[in-house]
């Protein structure tokens, strides 16, 4: 454990170091004073709340948030933040959350406990398109290991090759010796400093990656990334929510729209076709995630996408639109 791990973790706050460092835990979520849970093994099971007085708590919340340069207000009462040890929390603040604070922490996986063949046996599939450099998008629902997946295909990546990840919130760790990472900066106190993803994405092309990878797209820089994309980065991948392979495709193309007003339909499916070659459902299936859909994208015939399913060992099937 690390010397400012345990720092954050002092006082009633020690309370939740063994579920902090319990590799089978993946969240925390702490409901004020009120009551507290822990996902362990895909499940949420209540624990007891750590904090008797509302003095403990905000102690708490001050070791993280202090560190980050941070400050939680009126004007903005949440903030995303990183722990001692990496790990991604949210926190959001009285009075939109009257019986705060809320603290929700997102713990890495230890990729070394992992391997890709874990999920499932289309993990193959995905492994070689992406070292035949085929872009993917990764979609699914929090905690189906989107980020997880990404992180072991971005292992596999050869070393000559230069890779510059994007994200909001660092969450993707990749031992890969020649990984640069951007992470986006909200605006400060003043309401100036905002660094957002689609500048982020500008200026990773000025950078010459050989892979992009984006760590979410949920935004106006679906525009960017589609330009990225179309612009000679073969490779490249992203991850989006989405409830299916299909449904990310649409959401991808709702989040263009969006992005440009002005723009049509058919010229939207017209980048995203050029841009994507696969999409990745991930679900999670009892206690792991597993790749539960898998789409090629072929182009466009007649303005509809060009897909075919692809057929594997516990994939769902899919009739061809």
């Amino acid at each position: 454990m690390s010397a400012g791990l345990e720092k954050q973790f002092r006082g009633a706050a020690a309370r939740l170091l063994p579920w902090v460092l319990d590799a089978e835990v993946t969240d925390l979520l702490i409901n004020g004073l009120h009551s507290a849970y822990v996902q362990k093994k895909g499940r949420l099971e209540c624990i007891e709340p750590p904090f008797s007085a509302q003095e403990e708590l905000t102690d708490f919340v001050d070791r993280l948030v202090i560190p980050l340069g941070k400050r939680l207000d009126a004007a903005r009462p949440y903030l995303d933040g990183r722990l001692a040890d990496g790990s991604r929390f949210h926190l959001i603040y009285p009075p939109i959350a009257p019986t705060g604070p809320l603290i929700s922490i997102r713990k890495h996986a230890g990729l070394g406990a992992i391997a890709l063949e874990s999920f499932g046996p289309a993990a193959c599939w995905v492994a070689r398109a992406f070292a035949q450099r085929k872009n993917i998008l990764l979609c699914g629902g929090t905690g189906s290991g989107k980020t997880t997946l990404l992180n072991l295909l971005l292992e596999t990546v050869p070393v000559q090759e230069r890779v510059v990840v994007v994200e909001e919130a660092a969450e993707i760790r990749v031992a890969h010796p020649h990984t640069v990472f951007l992470e986006a900066r909200q605006a400060g106190p003043e309401g100036v400093g905002e660094v957002p993803l689609s500048t982020l994405i500008k200026n990773a092309l000025r950078m010459r990656p050989d892979r992009l990878v984006l760590g979410e797209c949920r935004g106006a820089e679906a525009w960017d990334l589609i330009q990225a994309l179309n612009t000679g980065h073969p490779g490249s991948a992203c991850t989006l929510h989405a409830n299916g392979a299909r449904e990310g495709l649409r959401r991808l193309e709702t989040l263009l729209l969006l992005s440009l007003p002005g723009a049509s339909l058919d010229a939207v499916r017209e980048w995203v076709a050029c841009a994507v070659q696969a999409v990745v459902f991930l679900e999670k299936r009892g206690p792991t995630p597993q790749i539960a859909q898998i789409l090629e994208v072929r182009g466009l015939e007649s303005q509809t996408y060009r897909i075919h399913p692809i057929e594997l060992p516990g994939l769902a099937k899919m009739a061809v639109l």
